[in-house]
């Protein structure tokens, strides 16, 4: 079978047709990738300076916590520091809570200067200032704890006393809170 001149000529513009629609829907599905990587590549980009944004928020972070807490070690050394200069003053703690507990009073407040030098008639002791608070049921126990304190302590000076009697209301227990100021002298011969 022979096809006519016309046949060829509609089938070849038929098959160009085709053939043209075909690259153009080609054309057209690899413009909507494009556009679509273009705009994931956007969204990237802007993921990456956002990145960038934080990494140097937690970098400042990073140095300012650094600076704290070199702040914070140089602090406890020299908080260690002192307390190695100064073991008298553990020393008189464990003897304050022994006091306490032989009167049977509670520590209710505990406060202390760091020590000072002081020379008296020519001899150089550390001076401790002290507030402390203790509480019990009964009258007789927060005097016991004064006397005990005197006796422990015998180079300390009271500087100021406060006793506090709260009377017992029903369902309630009558109770004593002394109030002291204590200066204690220790010297530790060398």
């Amino acid at each position: 079978m022979k096809l006519s001149k016309a046949t060829r000529w509609i089938l070849a513009i038929g098959i160009f047709a085709i053939l043209l629609i075909t690259a153009g829907v080609i054309l057209s599905q690899q413009k909507a990738e494009q556009r679509r990587l273009n705009s994931n590549i956007d969204e990237a980009n802007q993921m990456v300076i956002m990145y960038r944004v934080q990494q140097k928020d937690l970098e400042a972070q990073k140095e300012d916590l650094e600076a704290r807490l070199a702040q914070a070690d140089s602090q406890i050394a020299t908080a260690q520091k002192e307390f190695r200069e100064y073991p008298e003053s553990i020393e008189i703690t464990d003897a304050l809570f022994d006091i306490a507990h032989e009167a049977n009073v509670t520590i209710t407040g505990l406060s202390s200067s760091l020590p000072e030098e002081v020379e008296i008639n020519g001899i150089t002791c550390h001076v401790f200032s002290l507030s402390i608070s203790a509480q019990d049921e009964v009258m007789p126990s927060v005097l016991l704890f004064t006397n005990k304190l005197s006796e422990r302590f015998s180079t300390s000076t009271m500087e100021s006393v406060s006793i506090v009697i709260i009377e017992a209301k029903e369902g309630t227990e009558e109770s004593a809170t002394i109030d002291l100021g204590l200066t204690i002298y220790f010297y530790e011969g060398k």
